[in-house]
């Protein structure tokens, strides 16, 4: 029985398509009945009309019979007009009631904000304002079982990605839309003052006050919205509450360093007196410029008095000595150009000592101070960081094979490789030998592996040329992130163990693996 049901709900589609009918439920019960009769299955839903029309009077069964009604809404026409009939005054009141009714309907949905729907109803209100003609209000009907049937929501389903909104509710809808976008505004507005309030923050003269400032700069950078805390407001009042007593405290500080220096400053001055070329004249103005300045009368006071009384003994000691400073001109010349070699000596034994000079990497101490630098950062700021181990495989059987020249080109072209293909932030130095460390500063351990294997991928497929015979270089690697560690040099002694257990593995690859 259900596959005959089935068949028949099957041919009832297939025939309003066919016959081009409009989907409405009359349309399908009178071509679903219409099937099933013809199939002689007595479905009850079908028998509806028929067992109405039975249960009414012989008269009301032949009239009925005579309008051919075949649905149960023509059935409930026929007794309404009945109706109407038998009470002609009430019916048109009805009818205007209705009209009314449907003119309020058709006002409001003016009000709606859809102009497909606004459009149709002022199009409906003239119809019934005018009174045109059936065909024209038929028209119009038709018009709105179009818009019912073709209308889609979906476009409203783009405003899922701004949260949760209610969009069966217009006016509900657009304060949920305006209180998210007030939101984004305000997070906009912290992001745009946060480095505005750590910029006013910084720098203290007070140095005690870096690590509180920096612990404030690190919250603000990474929850700008914490600004709108009390708790961070009362926190940030308290900082530059305390900053300004102790910037006083180092203000005082300095001013009597820098009064004990002015009393040696007078006193070395009395010893200079004889090699100076100053001029009497040059001395009587520096004193009337010194009178004429306003200091305060607090501790600044002791320090107009010492630069006044420099001036007093500059102005009666300097008569005599330009004559001893001509005397010394030539002495004081060849020691400048004396000091001028120390310099530039000074700069290249600098140089020299931070980088190595075959390969043009750091020096093993000039790694210890950037992963100094490192290690302090990480602890004041969190910022992580990653060790590259690289060691080159067989290098004592390239130097016994090709000898030590060419263990020297390569150990060059292998540092010069690593400085090409490192970020700036990132920092490579000589450890030892054949040996090199990569600083890998923001990065974690993934991506330091990464990074070594590409290191190892290149050296692999490059072409190592000496006197015009190449030689095949492999790399072994070994990575540790600093967080997964409890100090630096567990850190080191992490990506040495890691390089160890690459080369026990065989050599030419990473370790740890990913």
């Amino acid at each position: 029985m259900a596959s005959t049901i089935n068949e028949i709900i099957k041919e009832s589609f297939e025939k309003l398509r066919t016959e081009h009918l409009t989907f409405t439920p009359d349309n399908y019960q009178n071509t679903f009945c219409s099937i099933a009769k013809s199939k002689g299955v007595l479905v009850e839903d079908c028998q509806k009309l028929s067992k109405y029309i039975q249960k009414l009077d012989s008269k009301l069964q032949s009239e009925a019979k005579s309008k051919n009604i075949a649905t149960i809404d023509e059935l409930l026409v026929f007794f309404i007009s009945r109706l109407n009939r038998m009470h002609e005054g009430d019916s048109e009141q009805l009818i205007s009631e209705l009209l009314l009714l449907s003119k309020r309907v058709l006002q409001a949905i003016t009000l709606l904000h859809n102009k497909k729907a606004t459009t149709l109803a002022n199009a409906a209100l003239d119809r019934l304002e005018n009174k045109h003609d059936l065909k024209s209000i038929e028209l119009i009907k038709e018009k709105w079982f179009d818009f019912i049937t073709a209308y889609n929501s979906d476009f409203l389903k783009k405003l899922d990605r701004y949260g949760k909104i209610n969009k069966e509710d217009l006016e509900k809808m657009v304060l949920d839309i305006y209180a998210l976008l007030s939101k984004e505004e305000d997070q906009e507005v912290y992001d745009s003052i946060a480095p505005l309030v750590i910029a006013t923050l910084s720098p203290s003269i007070a140095s005690s006050m870096n690590d509180e400032l920096a612990t404030i700069s690190y919250e603000l950078r990474n929850s700008p919205q914490s600004l709108a805390s009390p708790a961070m407001q009362q926190e940030i009042k308290n900082f530059i509450k305390k900053r300004i007593e102790l910037d006083r405290a180092e203000v005082k500080k300095r001013i009597s360093t820098l009064d004990k220096l002015l009393d040696e400053i007078n006193k070395r001055v009395l010893a200079l007196m004889q090699n100076s070329n100053m001029s009497h004249e040059q001395v009587c103005s520096i004193k009337k410029d010194l009178s004429a300045l306003n200091f305060s009368q607090d501790s600044f006071e002791s320090i107009q008095q010492k630069l006044m009384h420099i001036a007093t003994s500059l102005e009666f000691e300097t008569k005599n000595l330009s004559i001893k400073m001509s005397e010394n001109q030539q002495t004081i010349s060849k020691l400048h150009e004396k000091v001028h070699q120390l310099e530039t000596a000074l700069l290249v034994a600098k140089k020299e000592s931070k980088e190595d000079f075959l390969t043009n990497v750091a020096t093993k101490r000039a790694l210890n101070d950037e992963l100094k630098r490192a290690e302090e950062a990480y602890s004041r700021y969190k910022i992580d960081y990653t060790l590259c181990f690289l060691d080159i495989d067989h290098f004592k059987v390239i130097n016994d094979t090709y000898g030590h020249d060419a263990g020297d080109v390569i150990l060059s072209a292998f540092g010069k490789i690593l400085r090409k293909y490192i970020r700036q932030a990132d920092f490579v130095g000589r450890y030892g030998g054949e040996e090199f460390l990569v600083i890998l500063p923001g990065v974690d351990l993934q991506a330091g592996v990464h990074f070594a294997e590409k290191i190892r991928t290149i050296i692999e497929n490059y072409k190592f040329l000496y006197k015009n015979e190449r030689i095949v270089v492999n790399v072994s690697c070994g990575v540790a992130q600093r967080s997964d560690n409890n100090t630096t040099e567990t850190t080191i002694e992490k990506a040495d163990q890691m390089l160890y257990k690459a080369k026990e593995a065989g050599r030419n690859q990473v370790m740890p693996k990913i």
